[in-house]
């Protein structure tokens, strides 16, 4: 049976506080933040709890240096006495140029990049406080020493495609998975090319944490829960990088309907859009009973179910409320 966790994104850090801290006292095993601010908002809510495991879910590579966010990891290593997973993402391209003002290598090659960059991590970490000399194609280090932590710094991998996939098997800790990730999309691609990663270092299943967020929607009101459910999924599947998943579960009408409906601005037509088919795979939704019974189908495949209470097309104080019906629903297991 997965680990259960909480993915209190995109709200203000006081609100979040206060779901992180409700989420340790309802026994969740750990609560993740995304955003170029994770890290310090890790470091907040490591200062206010006590037992739950804090993770970035994700911070983008290329946003900071390798010291630096080796030198945050270990930081919040110390705060939180090792209870830190560090979800890293490579970032999409147009993202990076667009909103970060980023480009060259640091925008490009996202799979080889990001691999590149967790292997310089564990190779920094290695040294003992050693003289650091990295030359590679993305990454020029030299002068820089290895860096003490009493902890290990274990890192997650964002990944989508069969490339980043595969690098999640090779050097990851383990994968963060897609809020909108199909069943089939989960077992017929992404677990054979993570086993594929795998095989290729020697490593075992068990030395892997599979983890994914999981769109949920809890609500008395079966129909009202659907619908909000819907909205952010279609909100999700509208970029074309996602082909993968909407090939996967055999989605080709519906994947014309839905971008064509996101490009009308209105978040109702989304929802219309999304078949019963694919909310069945890919995300919770209804009554407390009709989660419960969904969640079942992650036994087997994901070690960590991480809830993603819905925030596209719902006021805030409806997000807010999707995560205490969570921890009503799920709460001390």
């Amino acid at each position: 049976m997965p680990e259960y966790g909480i993915a209190p994104i995109e709200i203000p850090i006081n609100e979040g506080l206060k779901i992180v801290q409700k989420a340790e006292a309802a026994g969740f095993e750990s609560a993740w933040v995304s955003g170029p601010q994770g890290y310090v908002r890790l470091a907040a809510f490591a200062q206010a709890t006590k037992k739950i495991k804090l993770g970035t879910a994700v911070v983008v590579q290329p946003l900071m240096n390798p010291i630096a966010h080796i030198v945050s990891m270990i930081d919040l290593q110390e705060l939180s006495d090792g209870r830190c997973m560090f979800g890293i993402g490579s970032g999409v391209k147009p993202q990076l140029n667009r909103f970060f003002g980023i480009f060259g290598d640091q925008a490009e090659h996202p799979a080889p990049r990001v691999q590149e960059f967790i292997e310089l991590i564990k190779h920094v970490m290695s040294l003992n406080g050693e003289p650091v000399v990295w030359e590679k194609k993305f990454f020029q280090l030299r002068g820089s020493r290895g860096i003490v932590c009493k902890h290990p710094l274990p890192i997650y991998l964002a990944a989508v495609n069969k490339f980043s996939l595969k690098v999640a098997g090779r050097v990851a800790d383990g994968l963060i998975g897609h809020p909108i990730n199909s069943m089939q999309h989960l077992k017929n691609s992404v677990l054979p090319i993570i086993g594929e990663g795998l095989q290729e270092r020697s490593r075992e299943r068990n030395e892997f944490n599979f983890s994914s967020d999981v769109i949920t929607a809890i609500h008395k009101d079966r129909s009202i829960a659907r619908r909000d459910a819907a909205k952010n999924l279609g909100f999700y599947l509208s970029p074309k990088a996602f082909d993968n998943i909407f090939d996967a579960g055999g989605w080709e009408k519906e994947k014309v309907e839905v971008r064509e409906a996101f490009r009308t601005g209105d978040m109702e037509n989304v929802a219309d859009a999304i078949s019963d088919d694919m909310l069945n795979s890919c995300c919770l939704y209804g009554t407390p009973q009709d989660v419960r019974d969904q969640v079942g189908r992650y036994d087997g495949v994901l070690d960590r179910v991480i809830f993603f209470s819905p925030r596209h097309g719902v006021e805030h104080e409806v997000n807010l409320q999707y995560y205490d019906e969570i921890f009503e629903t799920f709460g001390n297991k």
